[in-house]
């Protein structure tokens, strides 16, 4: 064990506190028993109990007597930290009404039976520490089997190096203590913790570790919770951390300006350990949440006002950053608390988020700011689960502040499944994150017109799913690499949860080449949209401006059902090395492109863009291109639906150099290639309304010994031959579309019918 030095009273200095008035100045007082006995004589400056001791409860009357004075409790060096002689069994515990430190550990942390450096006294009991003062200072106590270890009413309080549910032996204390430290309305400023290790208070309460209801300006740094002394075995909290309003029958105190956790610094990220201000938030429980900033309406707790400041905290980690059993359903749950930020620009203040149900769960709470966080991994090598969802960002509000205010940022995501980010009602900006690993990246669902999410800057890689998946309207989606994704890359389809509702609205890349989606090596349709809904009354519309990549399995651009209003795409008449043109929809933006290859999911940059006249022509000028090179174009009606790329079409080839040693100016010359594209007509069609479940096509090609693929619908190109028939066909609508390929390999725009079947 350690010895502590203890500053002993002179005798000259009794005597004269003894002749003394109570208010005259601050006194120190030295506990030197364990028991619970009352002071002889409150007010006359000793502490004296009956049997000529010194209690805590004697000191404590006594301190609460000297009034308008900033008193010291003691111990004696026989605190040592040992549980069989350190601990104070008092269940008459006075309430503190005087500004007192209470300091357990002034000579320094104890060896303490748990092997551990830490509070050199043990407090024991069914009735905890009742702060009624300001300036209130309790270090260097294990504090446990109490209702509520410490309730504090007042301004200004603090807790250093105290262990909050645990004996000195790194136990949990008897009846597993329901509540830690309770900061109650009003009660401000309060500290909690330290920067430093030896300032590091530790809970493990089977209700709630530190509650601050009501409360504001406090600060919360460098604690454990949910863990034991050691950092690393788990123990209890229900709740670790709860910040909230206090709920009253007519009005709430707000819980304002809190601070937990700090920003470590660079010294902070350089090691892998919790310090520097990081709190440990872990629980053996299945907990509601590691940090509630929404609180319970049976305890009288509101979502917090704000601002709350959450930064440089291991979450799921222990004091080591390795994972540890984390069950909680939220991880740091925002819900509707204002003015929250979670992480920050700088380095040190991100927080490590891993396990448990949901990461970081916002619902409707203004100001939210999600900044620099890394979820779902820790700072080390080893391995540790990822939430199941990553970050949920709700917006029903559709007030400028909340589309203005709701931030999603610079955040690493390393997901096993499930989706990262899901944004529901829109009015968020997701921009710069990077995930990988989730089955979908970004989901976004839900939200009326103009209340779309900014989607942009983001790197999504490795998506089992969907790279991103959208089922809202009016989201713009730019500048995302977007790679490997085993569906779509990006896909646009009906809400599921809601029969005949469309999803409109979207635009995907832009008209600049900083606002250009990169996707690449996709399993299906780089660009997927579908409209499946039934909605026979309204169509949806979806604009794919400038977006390139390559090696995707499918389309670059699919469109599947009545996805644009089966719009089709513009016909290329003719290239040149340096300009084409075609027809179009009359006064529809048509879209130009070159492309790298053959490949049907690749798409290589943009060349140029115009505006068709109002008989449909069209024309571009670009740079010359070299030969061979392959065009292709989409166009955008005036509803802003895009088609799915054009049939390609060659650039004329360059001349065949000489044959050395030939003669003539032509070498020998050479054929010239096929680079024509076939055109198919159908021949024969259902009518354009009927009662028959049964459709039947006929139609040929202007080449010769040309193959066709045909599809229904929402399904994939296959190959056909003429006639080909549909049976069983449902009621609605429905688009039949036939192309052809030559024997060069050339591909021609699809042909198109659409009909109708009757109920």
């Amino acid at each position: 064990m350690t010895t502590r030095l203890r500053v002993a009273l002179t005798l000259l200095a009794a005597l004269f506190i003894l002749v003394l008035p109570a208010t005259a100045s601050a006194v120190e007082y030295t506990v030197d028993s364990t028991g619970s006995q009352e002071d002889e004589s409150p007010g006359t400056g000793g502490c004296k109990t009956s049997l000529n001791t010194c209690t805590l409860r004697a000191a404590i009357e006594e301190s609460n007597e000297s009034t308008s004075v900033d008193d010291k409790i003691l111990f004696s060096s026989a605190f040592d930290g040992e549980q069989a002689d350190s601990t104070i069994a008092n269940p008459f515990m006075p309430a503190i009404t005087d500004t007192v430190t209470i300091d357990g550990d002034a000579g320094g942390q104890c060896e303490t039976d748990a092997s551990f450096d830490g509070p050199c006294v043990g407090l024991a009991g069914s009735a905890g520490l009742a702060v009624q003062a300001p300036k209130v200072k309790v270090e260097g106590l294990a504090i446990s089997g109490f209702q509520i270890g410490i309730a504090v009413e007042d301004e200004e309080f603090e807790a250093r190096d105290d262990w909050i549910g645990f004996e000195l032996d790194g136990t949990d204390g008897e009846g597993e203590q329901p509540y830690g430290i309770f900061v109650g309305p009003h009660a401000d400023k309060a500290v909690i913790g330290g920067s430093a290790a030896a300032e590091r208070n530790v809970f493990g309460n089977a209700n709630s570790g530190l509650i601050l209801r009501g409360s504001s300006f406090g600060a919360v740094l460098g604690n454990y919770f949910g863990v034991g002394p050691d950092g690393t075995s788990t123990a209890p909290n229900g709740r670790n951390l709860v910040v909230a309003n206090k709920l009253e029958l007519l009005d709430e105190v707000p819980a304002t300006d809190n601070q937990i956790g700090a920003d470590v610094g660079s010294a902070g990220t350089a090691t892998a350990a919790c310090d520097f201000g990081c709190n440990v938030f872990a629980s053996e429980s299945n907990a509601t949440a590691m940090i509630d900033l929404v609180g319970t309406g049976l305890e009288e707790e509101g979502p917090a006002t704000g601002p709350t400041q959450i930064e440089g905290n291991y979450v799921g980690l222990d004091a080591n950053g390795e994972g540890v059993a984390n069950a909680a359903q939220f991880d740091i749950r925002v819900g509707g608390a204002g003015g929250v930020t979670v992480g920050g620009e700088d380095s040190g203040q991100g927080n490590f988020i891993v396990g448990g149900g949901t990461g970081i769960y916002h619902e409707d709470g203004k100001g939210f700011a999600a900044v620099g966080n890394t979820i779902g991994d820790g700072p080390t090598a080893a391995e540790v689960d990822a939430p199941t969802l990553g970050m949920f960002v709700y917006c029903l509000d559709l007030g400028t502040e909340s589309a203005e205010a709701v931030t999603v940022s610079d955040n690493v995501f390393e997901m096993e499944g499930g989706k990262a980010i899901e944004s529901v009602f829109g009015n968020a900006e997701i921009e710069g994150n990077t995930i990988a690993g989730a089955e979908t990246g970004i989901f976004t669902k839900g939200g009326p017109p103009g209340a779309g999410d900014v989607i942009a800057d983001n790197a999504i890689g490795g998506s089992t799913g969907n790279g991103i998946l959208i089922e809202s309207n009016f989201n713009n989606v730019q500048h995302n690499s977007i790679s490997g994704s085993g569906q779509a890359g990006i896909r646009i389809q009906d809400p599921t949860a809601f029969p005949l509702v469309i999803t409109t609205g979207n635009l995907i890349g832009g008209d600049a080449e900083g606002e250009e989606n990169t996707i690449r090596e996709s399993g299906d349709d780089a660009i997927q949209i579908v409209d499946v809904s039934g909605n026979t009354e309204e169509d949806s519309y979806n604009q794919v401006a400038r977006n390139k990549g390559d090696s995707n399995d499918g389309f670059f651009i699919a469109l599947i059902g009545n996805a644009n209003a089966g719009i089709e795409p513009p016909e290329i008449s003719s290239v040149a090395k340096g300009s084409a043109s075609g027809t179009a929809e009359p006064l529809a933006l048509v879209r130009v492109f070159r492309k790298a290859s053959a490949e049907k999911g690749e798409l290589a940059g943009f060349l140029d863009q115009t505006t068709a006249d109002g008989s449909g022509n069209w024309s571009v000028s670009y740079a010359d291109l070299p030969g061979s090179t392959l065009v292709t174009a989409t166009q955008t009606d005036t509803n802003l639906g895009t088609s799915e790329l054009a049939g390609p079409v060659a650039t004329p080839a360059d001349p065949t150099p000489p044959t050395p040693g030939g003669g003539g100016s032509g070498g020998g010359g050479g054929s010239t290639p096929d680079t024509t594209a076939p055109t198919v007509k159908i021949t024969k069609a259902p009518k354009a309304k009927s009662t028959s479940t049964t459709a039947k096509f006929k139609f040929k090609a202007n080449e010769a010994g040309s193959t066709f693929q045909c599809k229904l619908d929402k399904g994939k190109f296959k190959k056909c031959s003429s006639p080909k028939t549909y049976k069983k066909l449902k009621p609605g609508k429905h688009v039949f579309k036939v192309k052809a390929t030559d024997k060069a390999g050339n591909v021609g725009k699809p042909a198109t019918k659409k009909f109708k079947v009757l109920k």
